[in-house]
């Protein structure tokens, strides 16, 4: 796996460039490659954390309902994405205060006292079974999982992001149980560091 991923990991790094910059997701790059064969036209897609992923999919898919918490990087991104009439690019700001435990952002820098529950719900408008993919590659992780899995279509497609992370695993494991699931690791779409993402299907059944 590590030599096959060779070459991508040396044009990646040859540059360096924020992956929105080149319109691409900051997941994993064979991930990347998966997620490349699975775009349909007529998808409709809820995301969690706008960017490069958002840039991507903007002219590949039908309709993208993106979140975004943090004001300085939604204006940058939503200049770039004005001119896409299939995005929605939606600012939810965490509130200044001590919430829930389970809404605040362990793994997000600059987080403290922070409470991002508005951002975790900010899609409970949306009807269930309505969305082909779900991406989750936010804050507060495990409650936006928890809040909006019922929002994919059976048969529809979770790509979960730094899945391997370990205040993500007690969630993951109980949500998608029985969900199918494919791990991809290693090297990052224009980052020098590897990681971990997952794509889960939503079982025709649920």
């Amino acid at each position: 796996m590590a030599l096959r991923a060779f070459p991508a990991y040396y044009s990646y790094n040859r540059k360096l460039i924020p992956p929105y910059k080149a319109s691409k997701p900051w997941i994993a790059h064979f991930a990347f490659q998966r997620l490349k064969s699975l775009i349909r036209p007529n998808m409709s897609v809820l995301e969690f954390g706008s960017g490069g992923s958002t840039l991507y999919l903007a002219d590949k898919v039908e309709s993208i309902y993106s979140i975004e918490h943090d004001p300085v990087w939604f204006k940058e991104i939503h200049k770039e994405l004005e001119k896409y009439p299939s995005v929605t690019h939606v600012l939810v700001s965490p509130e200044k205060k001590e919430g829930v435990e389970q809404y605040k952002s362990v793994n997000g820098l600059f987080s403290t006292g922070l409470d991002f529950e508005k951002y975790a719900h900010a899609a409970d408008h949306l009807p269930d079974n309505s969305i082909d993919l779900l991406i989750i590659d936010g804050r507060v992780r495990p409650q936006c999982l928890k809040q909006t899995k019922s929002k994919l279509k059976p048969g529809g497609i979770l790509l979960f992001d730094n899945a391997d992370r370990e205040s993500y695993q007690e969630t993951i494991k109980s949500e998608l149980n029985g969900w199918k699931m494919e791990m991809y690791n290693g090297v990052t779409v224009y980052d020098a560091f590897f990681n971990e993402t997952r794509i889960y299907y939503k079982p025709s059944h649920l």
